[in-house]
């Protein structure tokens, strides 16, 4: 989705890059359907987008959604942002929740330099020295993850302390029956004829049992009556162990899911929601539910914990009606739009307040049709009659057919539960295309979903209260000897100095917001490509947007110091995506610097198209342009400005720096995208630092099937980067410094024992003589985690720059968090980062001030974006590919931002 104002008209006028990727809802039901009507088993074979700032300033061609979204990241992306918490499911809970854990990873420290540095343009483009103050070698302190420079601030965050009573604990024991119960189910009945012998409280997954206290006797005995011939059966709990509070956690979030219960909330995916208070939007038939996301875990603060506020979109419109509107606008096509439109969203049904995914529409089948059920076999009709008192009006509506996994206790492997639901008791859940689309509506959306920070820290105390006021929310956190603080945890964070930005001849303070958008169109660039030998491609119901164009190009061009000469000038009689193809064909030759395309509409297979030709075909930077957006006479001198900053990037130039004092230091950005449409085809995209300013990108993208390892392109893409870095300065880098994007909390051990040593190795391999220094940094962007300055009374964002690397980071891990935008509305969010490795030794605060300039290097937006710009780079150039080009780039043009 663009944004409206000035972001929506960026969004226009540059590459069809800009349009957002919109995340897709997949919250699940988590509890047998059996109940809710026919059923059999077979064998089986991002979120509410946030809303761009109506004051954006930068129009630098892209399509991904991040090139806007990243300064304005609010809490508007909490509809459908997928929770970090690890799986509460039973199975989930119980596999891997007592494995042992490792030793902690200690990594090296050094300390950073806070005082700003000046430099001129030619000690810029040379290599610099490096400030010893920021770089010098001390003795390396493995305990040491704390960083010490920057202002300190105080700030508060929603994390709530846990409290645990030393009297209790989480005591495990094994369960044996003899004879032998094969039965789960049964297992569990037995048992809890005597759960007042052995407290009351437990968690029981057939075979082990877990108690909150410590029974008298190291093995304890039951008898039971057997319930099928009255036998006697024999029940034996043998105590094990009593695990420390670091193997609870999963337990923890499973009560906590209990509590949420109590208090009457209903659970979409990972996260919980209250159906009593709702936001109506009357006219667009839209509800919009209250919510919280949770998750405890052990932080170096202690216990504590995550509860951020998120929303959920409903439609008060039944999945019938919608049904009735599709058949209604093309009956002949009635099935086909059905499925297109229903199948994969997410519906709830009122009744009982479960949801469930659409996975098929059965149209041969209607309510009249009848399932068996262990009485009688019933009709859906009578069964809702007799099971819910609801009388389905409508007769001949087609069945919604629902799959979810289902664990049996005679098979190891899941089986396929499939549920049949009523349209007209069915509700969609989520954002739709047609929802997204209208932007007067998402705007409205927004007033309830964009919570400022203040807002978020009155929800934070709700909630608290709630459950401490809640006598069956207490009686289950007690009995585990758990107490939940009546107050949201404070902290300290320390605040960067702000950043210098040079330019070719000046250099200007970034501000308090890290924005300069104000000097980049006055002033000339870092480096400048000159334009001589350029094509401009249109139609000609284009021609006078295009001579406008031009016309602005050579006039705006000056103040930034570029020399534009005249294009050819390439007329085409329609705008067929052919047409187009031949015009590019026939008219790029060898001394062509770039393409210019004006694009009559905005469609997205002519854009691949030619990107297709440009990129792959027949190696050329080119641009294209939305005609609707040079019609607006009175923004054409801003648009056409930042189309010429992004057209010098895509030349080889670049637009300003600041100072990183590193030598000979590779910095290089991972991320991935996967195309679900391409069954599940990945492209991995790689992203390395060439010069010393860090303003020069060698970028490299393999695409690979769904069954290939990601770091088998990542190897390939490593070792061409290596070589690149070589031949550019003559030696090989010192040390390399990894982001890799795209790893959440699961995949971090793979990271870690996997693609690390990978990379190490292809690395070794290629170059007999040469040691790597990695040092390797895991960016994650979809986390829960705020935090807010306090300023007196006042509760606001914390300015960009702003740094927390101690209470709520993990207890077993070297990490931070940090700020680095600005946004105009709503709350911030920051980004997390993980270093995994550093054979470099660097100190937190190295690494710490590093992440926070790489931010200002990202040449779509004129401040700071929310991850480091090697990172955003690699995103951009993944989207490109994986969504347009689906195909390799050429090499030519793997030393430019083609992509952008």
């Amino acid at each position: 989705m663009a944004a409206r104002g000035r972001g929506f008209l960026y969004s226009l006028m540059v590459d069809k890059e800009s349009t957002d990727s919109s995340q897709k809802d997949s919250g699940l039901g988590s509890k047998s359907l059996q109940s809710t009507g026919e059923y059999r088993r077979i064998g089986r074979g991002k979120l509410l987008d946030d809303l761009a700032s109506s004051c954006a300033n930068m129009t630098l061609e892209g399509r991904s959604s991040d090139d806007t979204n990243q300064r304005n990241t609010t809490s508007s992306s909490d509809l459908n942002k997928p929770s970090t918490s690890g799986g509460r499911g039973r199975a989930n809970v119980f596999k891997n929740l007592f494995t042992p854990e490792k030793p902690d990873q200690t990594l090296n420290t050094q300390p950073i330099s806070s005082t700003p540095v000046t430099i001129p343009k030619a000690e810029l483009e040379s290599k610099p020295e490096p400030n010893t103050d920021l770089i010098q070698s001390d003795i390396y302190n493995p305990e040491k993850k704390y960083g010490s420079k920057g202002m300190p601030v105080r700030l508060a965050c929603n994390y709530i302390r846990l409290s645990s009573d030393p009297e209790k604990g989480v005591y495990v024991y094994e369960v044996r029956f003899h004879p032998p119960v094969d039965s789960v189910s049964l297992r569990m009945k037995y048992l809890n004829e005597h759960r007042d012998e052995f407290g009351g409280t437990k968690t029981f997954d057939g075979v082990t049992l877990y108690l909150p206290i410590l029974l008298k006797e190291k093995l304890t005995t039951f008898i039971c009556k057997s319930l099928a011939d009255s036998s006697d059966i024999e029940i034996r709990i043998l105590f094990k162990r009593k695990e420390a509070l670091k193997n609870c956690i999963h337990l923890y979030n499973v009560l906590f899911d209990r509590v949420m219960k109590t208090l009457n909330y209903v659970r979409f995916d990972r996260k919980q929601f209250d159906p009593t208070a709702p936001k109506i939007i009357p006219q667009a038939k839209l509800e919009v539910w209250p919510g919280y996301v949770t998750a405890i875990d052990e932080y170096k603060g202690g216990l504590m914990l995550c509860c951020d506020v998120s929303h959920r979109l409903l439609c008060q419109k039944t999945v019938l009606e919608s049904l009735v509107e599709i058949y209604r606008s093309n009956s002949k096509l009635f099935q086909e739009n059905a499925k297109k439109f229903l199948l994969g969203s997410i519906v709830i049904t009122r009744y009982n307040n479960r949801t469930y995914r659409i996975d098929d529409i059965c149209f041969d089948k209607n309510p009249k049709a009848t399932f068996q059920t262990k009485q009688a076999e019933l009709s859906y009709i009578d069964y809702y009659k007799q099971s819910h008192n609801i009388l389905i009006k409508d007769e001949s509506q087609p069945l919604i057919i629902s799959i979810k996994k289902q664990k049996t206790a005679d098979k190891k492997a899941d089986e396929d539960l499939v549920v049949c639901l009523i349209p007209e008791l069915c509700y969609l859940t989520g954002l739709r295309d047609d929802i997204r689309s209208d932007y007067k509506l998402m705007r409205e959306i927004a007033t309830f979903t964009r919570v400022s920070p203040n807002q978020r820290l009155l929800a934070l105390e709700k909630f608290f209260n709630n459950v401490n006021n809640c006598p069956e929310a207490q009686n289950i956190l007690q009995s585990w000897g758990l107490t939940l603080k009546n107050s949201h945890e404070c902290l300290n964070g320390r605040q960067f100095e702000e950043e210098q930005i040079f330019f070719a001849k000046r250099q200007f303070s970034a501000g308090i917001n890290a924005d300069f958008s104000k000097y980049v169109c006055n002033n000339e660039v870092l480096e400048v490509v000159h334009l001589t030998n350029w094509i401009l491609v249109h139609c000609k119901s284009d021609t006078r947007c295009a001579k406008n164009f031009y016309e602005n190009v050579e006039r705006n061009s000056r103040s930034l110091g570029i020399r534009v000469d005249k294009p050819k000038m390439v007329t085409l009689d329609n705008d067929r995506v052919d047409t187009f193809v031949k015009a590019l064909r026939s008219h790029i030759d060898g001394q062509s610097q770039i393409v210019v395309c004006i694009s009559p509409t905005n469609r997205d297979d002519r854009y691949a198209a030619i990107k297709k030709v440009c990129c792959a075909e027949i190696p050329i930077p080119s641009q294209v342009i939305n005609a609707r957006t040079l019609l607006n006479e009175a923004k054409n001198r801003s648009i056409v400005q930042k189309i010429m900053l992004q057209m010098n990037c895509k030349l080889g130039g670049s637009l300003w720096a600041v100072k990183i004092p590193f030598k000979n230091v590779m910095i290089c950005g991972i991320d991935s995208y996967h195309d679900a449409a391409q069954k599940g085809n990945s492209v991995a995209a790689f992203v390395a630092s060439l010069n010393s300013t860090y303003t020069k990108w060698y970028s490299k993208a393999v695409i690979q099937g769904k069954r290939e390892e990601i770091v088998n392109g990542l190897c390939s893409s490593f070792t061409a980067a290596v070589t690149r870095f070589h031949r550019e300065n003559g030696r090989f880098p010192d040390s390399i410094i990894i982001y890799r994007d795209g790893v959440g909390d699961g995949q971090l051990p793979l990271c870690s024992g996997h693609e690390i040593p990978q990379l190490e190795a292809a690395c070794k391999r290629a170059f007999t003589d040469y040691a790597v220094k990695i040092t390797f940094i895991v960016v994650q962007k979809r986390i829960n985690t705020r935090y807010f300055a306090m300023n007196a009374s006042i509760v606001d964002n914390p300015p960009p720059g702003t740094i927390v690397d101690e209470c709520i980071t993990r207890s077993k891990m070297y990490d931070f968090y940090l700020v680095s935008q600005t946004v105009r509305q709503g709350t911030v969010t920051p980004s997390h980062y993980i270093v995994l490795r550093d054979d470099a030794k660097y100190s937190p605060d190295i690494i710490q001030r590093l992440t926070y300039k790489l931010c200002f290097m990202y040449y779509n937006w004129p401040g700071t974006i929310r991850i480091p710009a090697c990172c955003q780079y690699a995103h951009k150039m993944a989207y490109l590919i994986g969504q347009s080009i689906r195909r390799a780039t050429a090499e030519d043009l793997s030393d430019r931002l083609f992509y952008l």
